[in-house]
């Protein structure tokens, strides 16, 4: 399987100056019983990440969070404005990911996505609303690692900023520069392997010999400045067919 093709060289470098600053909580290094997996939406074409409803990001499905000042579940009720369809499918709460960023980075959230007999093979995008409050909200960069050494766990090193050790992680960056909802589709194929030399360097989430597939998902919030505020919500985050 040919590499994925990489995006943004130069703001990536920006973001690398950032995350030396600081990184992700590390993901547990024991494996823990796969959590609940999220209700889908036409299972054959959408499988539903989360999209916020029970108001926690406890449950039903566990994010974690690290350095934001602010990663809580928020209502919709005064969230009308951008792309009216996506404004009329985000239902009552969305994720606010908001704080001040040092060097650019400002913080993130993820969860853990592996779940027994779930073949994620067969998606081709990674799908997300987005609210924007304009040109300075800050740009999401989304993480997926995939299991490389068939232990269903993502192992880190602490003292080196939580890097992965055995697994790879797949990175695409999407800069929120937009007023109200809009809704955004990335084919899985132009997301870039962001650790070269670390796993096998092939996006594999698909569950064969032993492997866990497409473990977790992750959302680093980094601002328009060095100084900057971080300021977006995210709702009906997914995988999907097709597009």
């Amino acid at each position: 399987m040919n590499r994925l093709i990489g995006v943004s060289i130069c703001f990536c470098f920006m973001v690398s100056m950032a995350l030396a600053m600081g990184g992700p909580a590390p993901r547990p290094t024991e494996t823990a019983a796969p959590p609940a997996a999220a209700p889908t939406v036409m299972a054959e074409k959408v499988l539903l990440i989360d999209d916020f409803e029970s108001g926690s990001i406890k449950s039903p499905r566990e994010w974690w969070t690290f350095d934001l000042q602010k990663a809580e579940p928020v209502s919709n009720k005064e969230l009308k404005s951008g792309d009216e369809k996506v404004a009329s499918a985000v239902g009552n709460y969305s994720l606010l990911l908001t704080g001040m960023a040092k060097n650019w980075y400002s913080g993130g959230v993820g969860t853990y996505l592996a779940k027994e007999n779930q073949d994620l093979s067969k998606y081709t995008n990674f799908q997300m609303d987005v609210f924007g409050n304009g040109p300075g909200s800050g740009t999401a960069k989304i993480e997926l690692v995939d299991d490389d050494n068939s232990n269903w766990t993502v192992e880190q090193d602490p003292a080196k900023n939580y890097a992965l050790t055995k697994d790879d992680k797949f990175v695409y960056e999407v800069k929120v520069d937009w007023d109200g909802w809009k809704r955004v589709s990335i084919p899985l194929a132009d997301f870039v392997d962001d650790n070269p030399g670390v796993g096998d360097d092939v996006w594999n989430p698909q569950q064969t010999n032993g492997s866990g597939g497409l473990l977790q998902v992750q959302f680093i919030c980094i601002a328009a400045t060095d100084k900057g505020k971080v300021n977006f919500n995210l709702d009906n985050v997914s995988l999907t067919m097709g597009q």
